[in-house]
């Protein structure tokens, strides 16, 4: 890996709150009780690795019901602009959209779209599906206030990183068989190195075993954000859980994203070439030195800037 992303996989080794597989209650209560400041100090230094909201980029919040919506815009006008739900990641369990404020920002300036970001309930407080359940509201709530956004809504995105991916190929999923009001479609989706499969066939995969122990997203981490997930009742060969498992056919142009240092790797090429394979026009965007979750640490991951620009180049072709 390049220096960034070995200094980020260092501290995920030696810091123990950073430490996914050995997270208890008290330690996700502290976790989730330091969010990122707005502004000030703190807010500057954390800048410095997760990047910032870009210039010419308007953040605003609202509400549907009880679901926190973060928004990105564009300043100015524009006639046209796509419409982008957002979905964070976190493993179901953490993570915000403020959290990815640079990645948001960078698609909403460069796609010149006006992006959603719903801060949905985590698990395990919240387990599935109300993760499932939350995505397909913030999409009901984006195209129904698609005008007043100035978007539109028949260009509509989604994008997803990491479980924010799942989610995101779930709601792909449920749009093309349910249909959305108003004629708005989704056009096209962007999965960032998604955990499409969460049964235990995941294990017998290659970059499962070589990545076993990764810093970033190990086999026990992947265990524990999953259960916590899941939670009691959950069952992971359910589709809306594993959309590896659901129907390929009918779905939007995809762009996904993979990382070559990711036990998820492999899984996600996977159903990129499934998709593929039934009709589907992918584009698969591979960042070979990048570990799980580079996208959250941009100043420090050589390859983000240059993947969000693939990432934003296919969605520019499916939003015309």
């Amino acid at each position: 890996m390049p220096p960034g992303a070995r200094l980020v996989a260092r501290a995920f080794r030696t810091v123990p709150a950073l430490r996914a597989a050995r997270l208890d209650d008290a330690r996700l209560a502290r976790l989730r009780a330091r969010p990122l400041p707005e502004s000030g100090a703190v807010a500057a230094l954390a800048g410095l690795v997760v990047g910032r909201v870009p210039a010419g980029v308007v953040v605003t919040t609202d509400h549907h019901g009880a679901l926190p919506l973060r928004l990105y815009t564009p300043a100015g006008t524009s006639p046209r602009r796509a419409l982008v739900l957002a979905l964070h990641g976190g493993g179901f369990v953490l993570g915000s959209a403020r959290q990815q404020d640079w990645l948001h920002g960078r698609v909403a300036r460069d796609l010149d779209a006006v992006v959603v970001a719903p801060d949905y309930r985590l698990a395990p407080e919240h387990p599935f599906p109300a993760a499932v359940d939350d995505a397909w509201d913030a999409l009901g709530w984006a195209v129904g206030h698609a005008a007043a956004l100035g978007a539109d809504a028949a260009r509509t995105c989604l994008l997803g990183e990491s479980a924010g991916g799942t989610l995101a190929a779930v709601t792909a999923r449920r749009a093309v068989d349910e249909g959305l009001p108003g004629g708005a479609r989704v056009v096209h989706q962007s999965l960032l190195y998604p955990p499409v499969d969460l049964t235990e066939a995941l294990a017998r995969t290659a970059s499962y075993a070589e990545h076993h122990a990764a810093a970033i997203g190990s086999a026990a981490a992947l265990r524990w954000f999953r259960d916590a997930y899941l939670g009691p009742r959950g069952d992971a060969a359910d589709p809306r859980c594993s959309p590896a498992l659901a129907e390929a056919r009918g779905l939007p142009p995809t762009c996904v994203v993979l990382a070559g240092h990711d036990p998820l790797r492999d899984a996600a090429a996977a159903y990129a070439d499934a998709l593929a394979a039934a009709g589907t026009v992918v584009e698969v965007v591979d960042a070979p030195g990048m570990p799980h979750g580079f996208l959250g640490f941009p100043r420090l991951a050589r390859d983000a800037a240059g993947v969000v620009d693939a990432v934003v180049a296919d969605a520019a072709r499916a939003t015309g």
